[in-house]
């Protein structure tokens, strides 16, 4: 039980393709109008909200470029996956649908045999965009909800 998030397809574990940093950002919309009294607000809906999650491994110990190929697959063909953390007693939370918008990734400390950063760290960015309760209508979700869903926790 070393899974602590999936990104679709892409699980994050202790060992391996490692969480260290999740943020997130939200925005409501309220635009003001001047009258003779003051202002006056309309609360007209939430905006975008964003996740950011930045990772890192150590490849030549701990392995995880497998699950970073999983992600850039997922952030290449723009696919909208489930969004599962870790809670207490094990038991996984879904956060949402997701897509992921942007996936920077930094190698440090070239091996000089195999080419490969010995630590690789980065960071996606990925927007919400159908409820944790019922997906959104005119949502079509990835192949990544079975193998996320089925080997989350293996």
């Amino acid at each position: 039980m070393t899974s602590l998030i999936a990104i679709g397809g892409a699980v994050l574990k202790v060992i391996g393709l490692n969480p260290q940093k999740i943020g997130s950002r939200s925005e409501s919309r309220v635009p003001a109008k001047p009258t003779f009294a003051g202002m006056d607000y309309q609360l007209t809906g939430l905006g975008e909200e964003r996740i950011r999650l930045e990772f890192a491994t150590l490849p030549l110990v701990m392995g995880g470029l497998d699950t970073l190929e999983i992600l850039r697959g997922i952030h290449r063909n723009q696919t909208i996956v489930p969004y599962l953390r870790l809670g207490a007693a094990y038991a996984a939370t879904l956060q949402g649908l997701v897509v992921v918008q942007s996936l920077d990734v930094d190698e440090d400390r070239l091996h000089p045999f195999t080419g490969v950063g010995r630590l690789v760290h980065g960071e996606a960015e990925m927007i919400l965009v159908g409820d944790a309760s019922a997906p959104s209508v005119g949502l079509t979700i990835g192949t990544g909800v079975v193998s996320a869903l089925q080997g989350v926790f293996a």
